[in-house]
């Protein structure tokens, strides 16, 4: 009884879990034996460490022999550019010095399929010293890397157009009850093309307090899992700070063991129809339906299909927490026919007969689906930022100093990552808006790229005289 579970007791814990799992997949002694998650602490493995094969089969992006040491710098060829790679971390990551990309791009197959293939085996790739590359350029870029999936603009197509001067250039009101929040202004945006997002310290750049609330993968709270993300560097803070934390949640998924992972298998997480930033723009994808996203999913196919945290651990955007045995089967197939069972028009959302009847999710759906109190739903999934976050240092089972990047952007790095394999989160040095007494810019040019295979998931049906969903 005196063990404990994200905070939760893991008595209790075990009572409400065993009401979910079945007996032929957890017996009482076995959930006795459960570490359930965040119990041991995560370590890169040996084979997750460098040195670490730069291959690129059938480019010359990299020889097939070059490894990386710790701290070691590699002189190699990108596209017949001589170029110094070195790792940005042990467990992804790869910055690169010396490409010119805007020479390369009058070969758009070649340049596309190196860094799709880059980025499959590191996850990360950052190319220093672009600053020269325009924004058209930038989303040329993208467009290579998408394909036919192209990019998305629901960010910057849908901003807050600011206030006027006589309001004060403030919003009343934070989404959280505090004070005045900066709101940004429209010019910030209509310099740019559509799917160019600026993210900035100062209102009247971009959109402010963008990405602090929590470990995420883009677009996963409305069910949009974008493949790929870019960010330009436009300007940094230049005392320090102004960094982004990146995590592989597969390589935290690979450090818990196989009772932890199914256990979060079975978490899925309903989520609000609008996300609406402290001072920043309000955005409403969904048109008005709630999502529920499964917060472990796989990502890839074939031999490099693996599990990955699919959620957006932000806990301005839950509404509820639910545990599912069925959705520990973790393949698209089985989700797809999880998410088509006809209980979530019930479950998902406040309007549906059975919530006005203050039905449990248990009763509307014969059992397969448990609602967890919000404390505990919270404590799980906040357990995930802790635990990669530096505010978790310090705690056993802390995995930020092994397993998350602390990026530190300079002017005119410009990053691809793959969004459904690494989380990451803005930290709070990225609002710092003055230093030394005199005003500091940090501006990010944000680009998200579209792609097949997004996690299955579930979307309540489209609003009926302005509910979500009525009988």
């Amino acid at each position: 009884a005196a063990l404990d579970c994200c905070g939760i007791g893991i008595r209790a814990a075990m009572h409400r879990v065993a009401r979910v799992w079945s007996p032929s997949q957890a017996s009482w002694a076995q959930l006795a034996r459960i570490r359930i998650f965040l119990r041991q602490p995560a370590t890169a493995t040996a084979t997750q460490r460098v040195p670490r094969e730069f291959a690129v089969p059938e480019v010359d992006a990299f020889a097939k022999d070059a490894l990386f040491g710790e701290s070691q710098i590699i002189s190699t060829k990108f596209l017949g550019q001589s170029v110094l790679a070195s790792p940005l971390h042990p467990t992804f990551g790869v910055r690169i010095d010396g490409c010119r990309l805007a020479e390369l791009m009058h070969d758009p197959p070649a340049l596309a399929t190196t860094l799709r293939q880059l980025l499959q085996s590191q996850k990360m790739v950052v190319f220093s010293g672009q600053s020269e590359l325009e924004p058209e350029a930038h989303v040329a870029l993208c467009k290579l890397l998408g394909g036919s999936a192209g990019l998305d603009d629901t960010f910057s197509s849908n901003h807050a157009a600011g206030l006027s001067e006589e309001e004060g250039g403030h919003w009343p009101g934070d989404g959280g009850g505090g004070g005045l929040a900066l709101r940004p202004t429209a010019n910030a945006y209509e310099a740019l093309p559509p799917a160019v997002w600026p993210i900035s310290n100062q209102p009247d750049r971009g959109t402010v307090n963008a990405g602090d609330g929590g470990f995420h993968c883009d677009g996963a709270w409305f069910g949009d899992h974008f493949r790929y993300m870019s960010f330009l560097c436009r300007s940094q803070l230049s005392h320090g700070g102004g960094h982004t934390f990146f995590a592989s949640s597969e390589a935290l998924l690979r450090a818990l063991g196989p009772e932890e992972r199914h256990f979060l298998a079975g978490v899925l997480v309903e989520y609000t129809d609008r996300m609406v930033y402290p001072g920043g723009n309000s955005i409403n994808p969904s048109g008005g339906r709630p999502t529920v996203i499964p917060l472990v999913s796989e990502s890839g196919t074939g031999a490099d299909r693996q599990l990955a945290i699919s959620a957006f651990l932000d806990p301005k955007y839950w509404r509820r927490v639910y545990l599912c045995d069925a959705a520990r089967e973790s393949s698209p197939e089985a989700r797809r026919r999880l998410f088509a069972q006809p209980f979530w028009r019930q479950i998902v959302g406040d309007d549906s007969a059975g919530r006005r009847g203050g039905e449990s999710a248990e009763a509307m759906s014969a059992g397969a689906v448990q609602e967890l109190a919000w404390a505990e739903g919270a404590d799980i999934l906040e357990g995930i930022n802790v635990r990669l976050g530096p505010e978790g240092v310090g705690r056993p089972d802390s995995a930020h100093k092994s397993l998350t990047l602390s990026m530190q952007w300079r002017e005119g790095d410009l990053g691809f990552y793959c969004n459904r394999t690494l989380l990451h989160r803005a930290s709070a040095s990225t609002q710092r808006r003055e230093s030394h007494g005199e005003p500091e810019l940090r501006l990010m040019h944000r680009i998200s790229i579209k792609g097949g295979g997004t996690p299955p998931f579930y979307m309540a049906p489209p609003p009926r005289h302005g509910h979500v969903h009525a009988e």
